[in-house]
């Protein structure tokens, strides 16, 4: 999951009070560590029971741990990425049972006090980057089948690459206030006010999911876990979605079973496709938990008063409002419709949209700037604002926020798709040339690199002349190939390994490389889609 950390001895120590507990990851600060190997594991290890594994396995999704403790292209728990902070940078270190670079040496009692109190074998006291303030609920139990998975992995040696911390917030003995002010000193007890099933959802959303760290809004010292619930608020340059239970800009329009969905998939008709950290949170941890445990969550949710993160208004002037439709018909329209409704299971519905509807106007922004993956059955969006002006996205994104039944604060500006532009480095935004991220399914991957079934080859021969036809010739192999693919990985996953071809295409004038990519995309995503296959 992505985060930001929001300043001598008096003034450094209420800047990192201020400002550590806000860090989670930066995804435009990623490296892999340069030494990754095979390591060994504690001497004398015996694995605990199927039924302890299988329990640490679930809660270590729950988690979302190996969000963190992998680097882009690395191996699940080795570590190897910097978490970008306004102080410098910190890495993330190796968890696998390694006994020279992981955690293999580390006894039950050090793993406790890591994970309840933010302190290291060595005793050092960690930044919450790592969210031990909501871990510090989990009962011992829980948390020690959790250190159980996490030794019955393969060690791997990966040195832990030193942080780029700045002085004086590489002073860690400072962190001791900030735990000591934040950190739980009881483990999770259920409210007898509330049902079996809410006091679930209550431990789960409170706890090993840590929903506040970003959800929370953030109090004067920067700590989410003491502040208002789940009403959201910015991060990572993104906004939270207020998880309220009203419908202005909460879950208050939609069911239980829409919204358990959505947080399983990320996508949904009224709720828009989930972008930015929200995705790698489905990705990692909400997409592999259980039916019954996504409803808790919404259960519990739906305890919180419907209080909305503003009051409905219309904020726009009648010239930005012209500004903006002129700039929708010409570059939105054509997918999202004229009247905001999107196509059903193709292209999400901006009318109703919870991200257009939010307080904050940075993921709508984001999005219109960076685009967005296909998910499930919807398609993927090129990043359209490459092709515009920072006064023609801030009109666009004021314009659908008050479109329509929207009436979310016309609060987008210039100058922050000026600073957010800068920030929004993606495969779909023209602003990756010189590195395409590699593709992540395995299983495609696989197939990719069977050159028996000719893919490879096809995809390498692919231009604007015969797309469609390489298009069409791919589906059927791939299909062959690797039956159990769905149809957003074939999407994601062709769209990533075409982008160092497109990139090479002499025929395309250098700005028109990300049009050819999108176009790709797009005729991939029509064919499979008329093919029924997928």
């Amino acid at each position: 999951m992505n985060g930001w950390i929001k300043g001598a001895v008096g003034i450094a120590c209420a800047g990192v009070l201020a400002t550590a507990g806000m860090v989670i990851a930066d995804a435009g600060a990623i490296t892999v560590v340069p030494e990754q190997r095979p390591g060994h594991g504690p001497t004398g290890y015996v694995q605990p029971s199927a039924e302890i594994l299988a329990r640490g396995k679930y809660l270590t999704d729950m988690g979302d741990c190996v969000g963190c403790h992998k680097a882009e292209g690395g191996i699940p728990y080795a570590g190897g990425q910097y978490m970008g902070m306004p102080f410098g940078a910190l890495s993330v270190p190796n968890i696998t049972p390694d006994v020279d670079t992981g955690i293999g040496n580390w006894s039950d009692a050090d793993f406790l006090k890591l994970m309840h109190h933010g302190i290291t074998k060595g005793g050092q006291y960690i930044y919450p980057a790592m969210p031990y303030i909501w871990y510090a609920t989990v009962s011992d139990e829980d948390t020690l089948a959790i250190k159980a998975y996490l030794f019955s992995l393969k060690p791997v040696y990966a040195p832990r690459p030193p942080s780029k911390i700045w002085f004086p917030f590489n002073l860690r003995p400072v962190l001791a206030l900030y735990d000591a002010a934040f950190v739980p000193t009881e483990k999770f007890k259920p409210d007898p006010h509330l049902t079996a099933e809410q006091n679930h959802g209550a431990w789960i959303v409170n706890g090993l999911e840590h929903c506040g760290e970003c959800h929370n809004n953030r109090n004067f010292l920067g700590n989410g876990a003491l502040a208002a619930k789940v009403e959201g608020g910015p991060i990572t340059l993104w906004y939270a979605l207020n998880l309220h239970n009203n419908k202005v800009d909460g879950i208050g329009s939609w069911s239980d079973d829409e919204v358990a969905q959505w947080l399983h998939d990320g996508a949904s008709e009224h709720m828009g496709t989930v972008a930015g950290p929200m995705a790698e949170t489905i990705e990692y941890s909400l997409s592999k938990m259980s039916p019954a445990d996504l409803h808790a969550m919404v259960a519990y949710l739906r305890t919180y008063p419907a209080e909305p993160g503003y009051t409905e208004r219309a904020g726009i002037s009648p010239g930005t409002r012209a500004a903006g439709q002129t700039v929708y018909l010409a570059h939105c329209a054509m997918c999202h419709q004229v009247d905001g409704r999107g196509v059903a299971n193709k292209i999400p519905a901006l009318d109703g949209n919870g991200m257009v509807r939010a307080y904050g106007p940075q993921s709508a922004t984001r999005v219109i700037l960076g685009g967005l993956e296909a998910h499930g059955s919807y398609a993927m969006m090129p990043g359209v604002g490459t092709a515009m002006t920072d006064q023609e996205i801030s009109d666009v994104t004021n314009y659908i926020r008050q479109a329509w039944s929207n009436r979310a604060p016309a609060n987008a500006t210039r100058f922050l798709v000026y600073y957010l532009r800068g920030d929004t480095k993606t495969l779909l935004n023209g602003l990756r040339p010189d590195g395409c991220p590699p593709v992540e399914n395995d299983t495609l991957k696989a197939a990719l690199a069977d050159e028996s079934n000719g893919i490879a080859a096809l995809l390498q021969q692919t231009a604007l002349p015969n797309m469609l036809q390489n298009v069409n010739a791919i589906i059927p192999k791939l299909h062959a190939a690797a039956p159990s693919l769905q149809q957003a990985d074939i999407v994601n996953g062709l769209t990533q390994a075409y982008c160092p071809i497109a990139y090479a295409d002499k025929s395309v004038q250098p700005d028109k490389h990300v049009w050819l990519m999108t176009h790709f995309s797009e005729r991939l995503y029509v064919q499979l889609s008329n093919n029924g296959t997928y």
